[in-house]
């Protein structure tokens, strides 16, 4: 137990992306930190740790080392320092792609990431995020995923944007089959003390897609044409093999890309079949 560990992404927007104000194509000067920390939960042998770095468009890559016993370790993916001056980025990881990691270890370990931006080349982190790797090892409860905290904003209306992602990793070595459920919904009347819709007319939106062998899969979700913009939904993500799920949400100032203004992690978690069948769904 808790010898093996998986984590989605680790996000960064080193590309260009599109403007939603104006048109065309624009890039920020946003810089991307981003951590692993892990502690040996033995205090008597060390571990062995092997980390295999997953991408979009390139084979997974492999780096090993030793994690004393009862300790804690810290790695930087960055080719710069952080504020602590740690640069010790591993060979294999390439940290201005997009990436998940799967942890594997001769011992039981517990493995938490951490991720931040900040402009240019200033040294003040601008947001962060930190949340624990899934555990494995992935099975049958790994086949369906959910996430509550879904919508994008494009509104004139709203001074911010917000762009999110939907990713996948699928570490196994045959391709995944999924798909992915958006399931609207709205707000609470807390004086009728019962939920209701935004919208009377949303209806349940459904996307197939198919993510290669040992690679992440990350697609914007208002590149779907049937989920609609500022229309709050759930994400339930089905697949015919273990996979892990992670949202991302990355938002700015409408119209003013040279920076983000702040992004968030949508963490997810694995819904058992048996609750599904149980509940009717």
């Amino acid at each position: 137990m808790y010898k093996e560990w998986f984590v989605t992404e680790y996000f960064s927007q080193y590309d260009e992306f599109e403007d939603w104000a104006k048109g065309g194509r624009v890039r920020s000067i946003n810089v991307y930190d981003k951590w692993m920390l892990i502690a040996n939960l033995n205090p008597r042998q060390e571990a062995e740790v092997t980390l295999t770095f997953y991408y979009m468009d390139e084979a997974p890559r492999d780096f090993t080392f030793r994690l004393a016993a009862g300790k804690q370790g810290r790695l930087h993916f960055s080719d710069e320092p952080d504020n602590l001056g740690t640069i010790n980025l591993p060979p294999g990881c390439e940290p201005r792609k997009r990436f998940g990691v799967r942890v594997r270890s001769t011992q039981p370990v517990v493995v938490q990431a951490t991720a931040g931006d900040r402009i240019g080349e200033e040294r003040i982190t601008n947001s962060m995020a930190t949340y624990l790797y899934h555990p494995g090892p992935l099975g049958e409860n790994e086949k369906t995923w959910m996430y509550v905290d879904c919508v994008y904003l494009t509104s004139e209306r709203f001074a911010l944007e917000e762009r999110e992602w939907l990713s996948v990793l699928n570490p196994n070595p045959q391709p995944a089959h999924c798909t992915a459920t958006f399931i609207p919904g709205g707000d609470v009347d807390v004086g009728s003390q019962a939920s209701r819709p935004i919208e009377e007319t949303v209806a349940v939106a459904k996307h197939a897609f198919e993510v290669p062998a040992e690679r992440l899969f990350s697609i914007l979700i208002s590149d779907l044409p049937d989920v609609l913009a500022n229309q709050p939904y759930a994400v339930r993500v089905d697949s015919d093999l273990p996979i892990t799920l992670q949202g991302i949400r990355h938002i700015f100032e409408r119209g003013k890309y040279e920076y983000s203004r702040c992004w968030a992690v949508l963490d997810a978690i694995p819904i058992p079949k048996e609750v599904w069948r149980q509940e009717g769904a």
